[in-house]
């Protein structure tokens, strides 16, 4: 229970979250889920044993985003970060937490730090691009300039890309 709390309470002043009440009740609600989550349970054990795999921290900051727990979630991105500097992955894991909590800037911030880490990976690249198309993020060149690093990749994203932007 203490470990939760001291997750919730450094992760929610972070992102600016309710009050202590507010805290306390995540918290409670949390302990409910875990022990019933095997999977996240088999993920704390393997923790335990490895505190210092960002692999591992990853992995449970994906079962928790797919859960809704947010904060956690961030927390765990961000710790695999702290273990290893550059990780897209982790990157990608609070881009997506961002866009759920309605954060365009760092979202989009968060997807560039991860393309820039993997500037070979045709699948962030793609998402990196249909995000500068959006509205809230809309950046034609920046979208553009993903479409063309696909297609001197000659990957087959370059046309899906390309089909969001007009470029048929």
């Amino acid at each position: 229970m203490k470990v939760f709390l001291t997750l919730l309470f450094f992760s929610s002043v972070a992102w600016g979250q309710g009050s202590e009440t507010a805290i306390l009740q995540r918290a409670v609600q949390i302990q409910q889920e875990t022990p019933a989550d095997t999977q996240i349970a088999d993920y704390y054990e393997r923790l335990k044993a490895s505190p210092k795999d960002p692999n591992l921290h990853l992995k449970l900051g994906e079962i928790y985003l797919e859960r809704g727990l947010y904060e956690l979630a961030a927390v765990s991105f961000q710790q695999a970060l702290g273990l290893q500097a550059k990780f897209p992955q982790a990157h990608l894991g609070l881009s997506q937490i961002f866009r759920k909590k309605k954060l365009p800037q760092l979202e989009l911030a968060e997807m560039e730090a991860a393309v820039a880490e993997a500037p070979d990976d045709p699948q962030l690249r793609l998402k990196l691009g249909i995000l500068c198309m959006e509205p809230q993020h809309f950046d034609y060149k920046k979208a553009k300039k993903q479409f063309q690093a696909l297609k001197r990749m000659e990957s087959p994203l370059a046309a899906e890309l390309g089909a969001k932007m007009g470029l048929d």
